[in-house]
């Protein structure tokens, strides 16, 4: 395998559960039903992409939490919350958040009162348990990523024509508003966090959440870079 190829693509390797942190990931995950080591597929086995996307999950679940405790009564104020959490809860492994997200963003605007004042207090309560959850999760993804950290080399860099090719599908996926943006960014998201890890962390959330106008904006600003990269 080529030292390029190493870098877009997931090694086997990197995900295999043998050290103590990432077996203590496992068992929390399947205590909790989340999805964390397929969810790291998202991100090319980047590891400290998936860290810091759980992190700025944190967040968006503590907005989300006050926006429900702000809009009781108020239906429409929760169909965008819905949408995004399907996909930003999906990608990051929180499988039961997303599939609840999904089910309930359909069903919303047929809710009666009553239905949705039901509706309301469990999605409070289900958005609470996993913004625990994901605050439990730091500090055991922070260990793994210290030991994955100490134990591999730094890799060689490579941009190619394949790589190019990969990013222009992407700005193209992420100008049409794509949702394979999302499986197409992984395919280049460790290399990307080479070239420019200042921009990583906010496109893989704008990625994930579908604010395609953000990502576009990001993508632009890197772009620069990796010309520079193949002079």
């Amino acid at each position: 395998m080529t030292k390029n190829k190493q870098l877009s693509s997931i090694n086997s390797s990197e995900l295999a559960l043998t050290g103590k942190s990432e077996r203590h990931i496992t068992l929390f995950c399947m205590q909790h039903q989340l999805k964390c080591h397929q969810a790291l597929t998202h991100f090319s086995g980047n590891k400290s992409t998936y860290f810091k996307s759980v992190q700025l999950f944190i967040n968006d679940l503590t907005l989300y939490i006050q926006q429900i405790m702000a809009s009781p009564n108020i239906p429409a104020d929760f169909t965008p919350m819905l949408h995004t959490l399907k996909s930003s809860a999906a990608t990051l492994g929180f499988t039961e958040l997303a599939c609840y997200a999904r089910n309930h963003e359909i069903k919303l605007t047929h809710y009666s009162p009553t239905e949705f004042s039901q509706f309301h207090k469990i999605l409070l309560a289900t958005l609470t348990t996993n913004k625990e959850l994901a605050i439990m999760l730091i500090p055991l993804l922070e260990k793994d990523l210290q030991a994955s950290n100490s134990q591999k080399d730094i890799p060689i860099l490579e941009v190619n024509n394949e790589f190019i090719m990969i990013y222009a599908t992407l700005m193209e996926e992420i100008n049409h508003y794509n949702m394979n943006a999302i499986n197409t960014f992984a395919q280049i998201a460790k290399t990307l966090n080479l070239i420019a890890p200042q921009h990583v962390e906010l496109l893989a959330q704008s990625i994930n959440q579908l604010k395609f106008q953000q990502a576009e904006n990001i993508l632009a600003d890197i772009y620069p870079l990796i010309v520079n990269i193949q002079k």
